[in-house]
């Protein structure tokens, strides 16, 4: 080991600071009795010691609870050399003299850039990472003196790729030739590479396209951050990728033990610039999200609507921001009251889509004079020219004439129940779900209906809801309701249904869309 006082240098979340080793063993831990004492909350009581050991040094780890670890390996008792990492808890140590300059001339003090990405946040640039990590690459070509810079990441499967690439100068690289090998071992085995001339190296010949630019040497290091859930392989350490440099020239590489310091506190500003992007995208996608949901909420038409022979409340709840069901109603040419209820297979998003589809075929059709099973299968034809894969509809569109003649036809979709007198029936005429069968064949079923009737639509998510023990609401309990809320307002009818399944339900999270439609004949 060099000659010259021995320092400890510490980096903490208080920052960084020189400690002189003046004693033997130089105990460290949370105690007040040790030479060394850090507030770290993963840090024991004594946690190690260093002990001069023949002429050189060795840590013992003393017993501690989170471990000790030198150069991101978990040990008892090691040697140690001048320009280890040695980490306890969430804080690293660098053994250095009194005589070794490198580091002290060459470090960065990475707080600059936090408060910068601080000021980015406070912006709420969209391009902090990029800015990072340009001011990372620059800080590293500074302290170094290297000509280029590359940042390459890890992507969820584990693969590099480079990031960003600058030159001296703050000149930021297009595209640029480096040797692949290199970057990869480094990722892989979590330690420096250095080579002085890539003509010399073991796989020279892998490095052909680098050399013919010119450049010879090469430094690279990985982008380490300390993590406190361990990863499957029992580490805390997490490897974002690694930060390479490259020269024509060999000298930048004493500068080594700086570039070390500096890709430590790099990494960490890597990583909050990376989570605080994370946290922008989402609130970007929700946004869009919440917006989506108001227009599809406009799309629909009033909850409540009455006419001199039917009274119709109906309401549409998604699971999710959005959602595949949807209600409908017009008054046609002739002056009857049409109204649908359909379901498109499958959540979110993409159902939502498919459902304004639907919603503007069925509009489209309000115009006509055409009887149910007719409108039913213009609808499916024109669902299964636009061939969505996998995608289906299960849909009920009826017709209510002021002379109490109901026609309705049911395409797949749970029968709506007629609730008369004590009575209760489902009106189930029609045929298969639409968008599937290009020639599906429909029917058109009819009911006479009188003052005091009330038919009920829904979808599958107010039968098939679940309560915490995993029994569902089924169409039993469903009549159930339905008789309870005989004789009330379809706005009355639809409330109490709502308080009921979610009475029900309780705790248990929604599965599905809910779709209630009830109409009164008056």
């Amino acid at each position: 080991m060099s000659t010259g006082t021995l320092h400890l240098t510490v980096t903490d979340a208080a920052g960084r600071r020189s400690v002189t080793v003046a004693d033997t063993p130089f105990s460290i831990g949370r105690s007040s009795e040790n030479q060394l004492q850090l507030t770290d909350a993963q840090v024991s009581r004594r946690h190690a010691e260093l002990v001069e050991s023949g002429g050189g040094w060795r840590i013992r780890d003393c017993g501690s609870r989170f471990g000790t670890f030198v150069n991101d390996a978990r040990i008892e008792e090691t040697g140690v050399a001048l320009g280890d990492r040695i980490r306890v808890g969430q804080t690293e140590l660098r053994l250095e003299t009194s005589d070794s300059s490198s580091t002290g001339s060459a470090s960065f003090d990475f707080r600059q850039v936090n408060a910068l990405l601080a000021g980015l946040r406070a912006l709420g640039s969209g391009k902090v990472l990029d800015e990072v990590l340009a001011i990372v690459l620059d800080s590293a070509l500074e302290v170094t003196g290297a000509e280029r810079g590359f940042i390459i990441l890890a992507d969820a499967d584990g693969k590099l790729g480079q990031r960003m690439a600058r030159a001296r100068g703050g000149v930021t690289l297009a595209t640029a030739q480096i040797s692949q090998r290199i970057p990869e071992e480094v990722y892989a085995n979590g330690s420096d590479r250095m080579v002085t001339d890539l003509l010399d190296d073991a796989h020279a010949s892998h490095h052909a396209g680098t050399v013919a630019l010119g450049i010879r040497h090469v430094l690279c290091t990985p982008l380490n951050v300390f993590q406190y859930s361990p990863a499957e392989n029992g580490s805390n350490v997490r490897r974002l990728g690694v930060l390479y440099l490259d020269s024509r020239e060999r000298g930048y590489l004493q500068q080594a033990s700086a570039l070390h310091a500096l890709a430590a506190e790099a990494a960490v500003v890597i990583e909050n610039a990376r989570l605080y992007q994370e946290v922008v995208e989402r609130e970007r996608v929700t946004q869009e999200l919440r917006i989506a949901a108001q227009m599809q909420q406009s799309l629909l038409p009033p909850a409540n609507h009455r006419t001199a022979y039917a009274e119709l409340c109906a309401v549409t709840t998604p699971c999710r921001a959005v959602g595949g069901d949807l209600f409908d109603y017009a008054i046609r040419p002739d002056g009857q009251l049409s109204f649908a209820v359909a379901d498109v297979a499958g959540k979110g998003t993409s159902a939502a889509l498919l459902t304004a589809v639907v919603q503007g075929l069925f509009a489209a059709e309000a115009e006509t004079l055409d009887g149910p099973a007719v409108v039913v299968t213009r609808v499916n034809s024109a669902l299964c020219r636009r061939a969505i894969a996998s995608r289906f509809v299960t849909a009920f569109y009826a017709q209510l004439g002021p002379n109490g003649d109901l026609a309705y036809c049911n395409a797949g979709h749970n029968p709506p129940f007629l609730v008369s007198g004590g009575t209760v029936k489902r009106l189930e005429a029609g045929g298969t779900v639409m968008g599937l069968f290009d020639r599906g064949v429909y029917e058109t079923g009819h009911q006479r209906v009188q003052t005091g009737d009330m038919v009920v639509l829904y979808s599958d998510g107010v039968t098939e809801a679940e309560n915490s023990a995993g029994e569902e609401v089924g169409d039993d309990r469903l009549v159930g309701w339905l008789h309870q809320a005989a004789g009330k307002t379809a706005t009355d009818v639809v409330s109490a249904i709502q308080r009921d399944l979610a009475a029900f339900c309780a705790s248990a999270a929604a599965r599905d869309d809910v779709t209630v439609m009830v109409v009164n004949v008056l």
